[in-house]
């Protein structure tokens, strides 16, 4: 029985073992406590680097659905590394994203409340930030919780799907998902 719990002590450190390989910044930061391990907020808070008033650096970036235009890309770690004008970036995804916004609020009479507008604008979102990790040869992890995170991770596809499967058993409970995004076939095609 011994034995039994500490290799599910060992395993439960294994997705952030993995993060701190992908991340170095992240090997100084302790690997939360047993009794914490298993909660998606102190995974939260362990992804984050840095947070001040004026200045916050996160490896986990959060996207509400109530909230699509503010896409906090300005807190990704990985694309601040990578020297991305976010300023840029944050107005390239304001300009994608406002003609179908605007068609919706226009129109939404026509087209009804169920039509599901802010999953649309979200996946617009992440397919623009997508399009800047793939050039730097990043891919994107979308986890799905309390709302959309995503998280940006080096091209190790073996990593990524042994990852996935570890991320999933850990935050069980939760009844968490995770998927290696990709853009959709619709999206693909505007």
């Amino acid at each position: 029985m011994a034995l039994y719990l500490s290799a599910i002590t060992m395993n439960d450190k294994k997705i952030y073992k993995i993060l701190q390989q992908w991340f170095p910044e992240l090997d100084f930061k302790k690997v939360p406590k047993e009794s914490q391990r298993r909660d998606f907020s102190h995974f939260k808070a362990w992804m984050m680097t840095e947070k001040n008033k004026d200045h916050t650096r996160s490896y986990l970036v959060g996207l509400h659905p109530e909230h699509t235009l503010d896409s906090q890309i300005h807190q990704a770690a990985v694309l601040q590394d990578l020297a991305i004008d976010l300023d840029k970036a944050q107005f390239e995804i304001m300009q994608a994203v406002q003609p179908t916004l605007y068609h919706y609020d226009k129109h939404k009479d026509k087209i009804g409340k169920n039509y599901q507008v802010k999953e649309q604008v979200i996946e617009m979102i992440l397919s623009k930030i997508y399009e800047r990790l793939v050039a730097h040869h990043y891919r994107m992890l979308l986890i799905y919780a309390d709302q959309y995170y995503w998280i940006a991770v080096p091209e190790h596809a073996e990593k990524l799907n042994k990852f996935c499967k570890k991320f999933e058993k850990q935050f069980k409970e939760e009844q968490l998902k995770i998927e290696l995004f990709s853009i959709s076939d619709c999206l693909q095609s505007t």
